[in-house]
């Protein structure tokens, strides 16, 4: 018997209206709309024996209705539509700073023309930058803009179905008004097809469609916040710890309705927003009327007191479970699995990542205990990651990668996809767990989402906002206000308030969540605290995990030659900089930076010996200015050239040593460095022309060059 592999695939944008307006803060509902929210069911229904879970957030299905209906817009939007000729100067900083943000890696890399406008408005994005910029790109330049900054959001599908895409994509550049018009109308016609095509699918079985909480809350930290205190110290948490189970209850409540309303049934399975998960979260999902639920195997382990450091073996791991007296059956993830496609097969051909994928699912069946104790049912392996990011980082959208491993699946005897509902029809939860241990898909905790200083100030706000519709009397007015509640409960506002995140809208995020809540004051005719006026996001620059300590000098020759060597340079680790989003083994793993009077010193390790790891990659450093300057290095595909090429605007500056390591030397005077001169550095690795690596994300990383005064630093005992 075949063993089960279900693929949940999790669709979810955080609620981007403004309060009582149509108009999204940010267009990520629409733009994903036209590539993985269509581009996913549309393959899906290509394959007749594959089944496959979507799990669809009702706070994005919602604004993807409002879109379809022409309700809704956004900026970016407003601003597309606007003729170039009439762009004000506003409206062309606003396009220039935001064009590529939360932009699929691989589509600027695919234009000719979308790379030039990039180079020309720079990395950095910094208002000098967009000031020359502004200057200097004509009216053409700008609706090219116009157009690249949609059309690189048109999935395979779309490029597949639409005449239009396909001949504005071979045009490149020199777009009309009239193209501009035909694209978004083309764009605007898919998005009106995306939620019939899942409801189409679902109909037909050949997909089980499951939600999340309305809002995408973690229903631990409303239902009991105590749970939150297993990984991370009281004293790190709010003053006040939720109980507030009636929170979840509204959002489950309204989640359950809200689908069926949309899809035409209730939803059997739900995943519980990051797979936060707790004894009190599985009741109240259990009283909400779902059959089952999901979390990860890092709660498994923990809830079978094996500890993370210990995978739960395949007998534990790929089976449903219930939970103290429940009756709800609890599936878990296999991480391993979930985060290769995720964070690690982009960087593969898609043939080989799906027979890896395979062959792992096969060996899994081949390890089945034989004889009379294995139980008749048949392992269930649960894989599930976003159905909208990752693609970004496969040079085709993921295409490739999907038609490939649901090709292999369907040919593997070995292997059947699967729903979980179908499974837990035909092989229930035989195995009970007495309690599940209290945490999310990252790290077996609810840190991700408190427990840092501006999540306080978070949680604090919406405590003083709840206990304003405790004093409440019923009426449509309290309705609207716990509407706003609901939507301030929700996880992304605190996702961007951790320290260990980083991203260009963080103060969008800010303004929303503070906007929302102040909202529910509001509604109730109450004054907001003035202190909602202020920003609870703090803004950090970049920096070190060690600062410069004094003057180096460096042998430029690929190694450590003596242990003092770099002992006086800045240090970058890019854990400390890595979305939790991109976990993964990068290629960079750290980053030195030092200088002494005449020369910046670079060192970059990799995880791989440089000279092999790096073969048909460059590596950029990118230093600030307008405009930017480059040193690049080039690895051929191949072992016949020991040495990268150097290139870039800063070659003749430099010399450049790779072996063990990758060190370089940049002449100060070349950088136009004077003592007190704040230097802005970036270092990007490209393979074929795409970026896969960038530390920092977005922005430079500052530092002062001192000069003579880094001298009196320079003590060793």
């Amino acid at each position: 018997m075949p063993i089960k592999v279900a693929f949940i695939w999790h669709m979810h944008q955080p609620w981007y209206l403004y309060p009582g307006t149509q108009e999204a803060a940010l267009p990520f509902v629409r733009l994903h709309a036209c590539s993985a929210y269509y581009d996913m069911p549309w393959l899906l229904s290509q394959f007749g024996q594959t089944a496959v879970t979507f799990n669809l957030v009702p706070s994005l299905t919602e604004q993807l209705a409002r879109y379809a209906r022409g309700e809704a817009t956004d900026r970016a939007l407003e601003l597309s539509r606007r003729d170039a000729a009439d762009l004000s100067p506003d409206d062309k900083r606003q396009l220039l700073a935001r064009f590529s943000t939360g932009h699929p890696s691989s589509s600027a890399d695919a234009s000719p023309r979308y790379r030039e406008l990039s180079h020309k408005r720079g990395i950095g994005r910094n208002a000098k930058q967009i000031e020359r910029a502004c200057r200097e790109l004509d009216e053409a330049e700008f609706r090219d803009l116009q157009v690249w900054a949609n059309l690189a959001w048109c999935g395979y599908a779309m490029r597949a179905e639409s005449e239009v895409v396909r001949e504005l994509i071979a045009k490149d550049r020199g777009f009309s008004e009239d193209d501009k018009r035909a694209l978004l109308d083309e764009m605007h016609a898919t998005l009106t097809k995306v939620l019939p095509l899942y409801k189409k699918l679902g109909d037909a079985g050949k997909t089980e469609l499951t939600t999340s909480p309305f809002y995408h809350p973690i229903l631990p930290l409303l239902c009991n916040m105590s749970d939150a205190q297993r990984c991370i110290d009281r004293a790190q948490l709010p003053t006040t710890l939720w109980h507030e189970p009636e929170e979840a209850r509204r959002q489950l409540e309204r989640a359950r309705r809200a689908h069926q309303e949309t899809f035409g049934a209730a939803p059997e399975g739900l995943w519980p927003s990051e797979g936060a998960v707790s004894d009190a979260a599985l009741a109240e999902i259990e009283q909400a009327g779902f059959s089952w639920a999901a979390s990860d195997e890092e709660v498994l382990a923990h809830s079978l007191n094996a500890g993370a450091d210990n995978r739960p073996g395949a007998q534990a791991l790929y089976r449903p479970y219930r939970v103290g007296e429940g009756h709800m059956s609890i599936v878990f993830r296999d991480h391993q699995l979930s985060d290769l496609i995720g964070f690690v097969y982009r960087d593969w051909t898609a043939a080989d990542a799906a027979q890896d994928m395979v062959a792992r699912l096969r060996r899994i069946a081949e390890s089945r205990p034989t004889g009379g104790t294995e139980r008749d049912e048949p392992p269930l392996v649960t894989v599930i990651l976003d159905g909208e990011n990752p693609w970004g980082w496969y040079p085709d959208g993921g295409e490739g990668f999907l038609r490939a491993l649901y090709a292999a699946l369907e040919a593997e005897p070995a292997v059947q996809t699967t729903t979980v509902s179908d499974y837990l029809k035909r092989s229930p939860a035989q195995e009970r767990l007495e309690s599940i241990f209290p945490g999310s898909w990252i790290e077996h905790s609810f840190s991700t989402w408190i427990g840092g200083a501006q999540h306080r100030r978070a949680w604090e706000a919406l405590a003083g906002a709840l206990a304003a519709t405790r004093r409440a009397s019923p009426s449509d007015m309290l309705d609207r206000a716990r509407e706003q509640l609901m939507i301030a409960e929700g996880s992304d506002w605190f996702w961007w308030y951790s320290e260990q995140h980083y991203t260009t809208e963080a103060d969008i995020f800010d303004a929303l969540f503070r906007v929302n809540v102040t909202e529910v004051y509001q509604a109730l005719g109450e004054p907001a605290p003035p202190e909602f006026a202020e920003p609870i996001a703090q803004i950090a620059k970049l920096g070190f995990d060690r600062e410069v300590a004094g003057l180096m000098q460096a042998t430029i020759d690929g190694r450590v030659t003596t242990y003092f060597e770099w002992q006086s340079a800045a240090l970058l680790r890019t854990s400390s900089l890595g979305s939790a989003m991109r976990r993964s083994e990068f290629a960079v793993a750290e980053t030195y930076i030092g200088y002494d009077l005449e020369n910046l010193w670079l060192r970059v390790d990799v995880v791989a010996d440089a000279l092999t790891g790096l073969r048909g990659h460059e590596l950029h450093f990118v230093f600030e200015g307008d405009p930017e300057q480059c040193l690049i290095l080039r690895w051929p595909e191949d072992d016949t050239q020991p040495q990268p090429q150097v290139a870039g605007e800063l070659a003749s500056a430099a010399e450049v040593g790779v072996g063990r390591i990758i060190e370089a030397g940049i002449s100060l005077q070349a950088l136009n460095a004077q003592p007190g001169t704040t230097l802005g550095v970036a270092i990007q690795l490209l393979h074929e022309g795409r970026s896969i690596e960038r530390w920092p994300e977005t922005g430079f990383l500052e530092f002062e060059y001192r000069g003579e005064e880094a001298a009196v630093d320079t003590w060793f005992v």
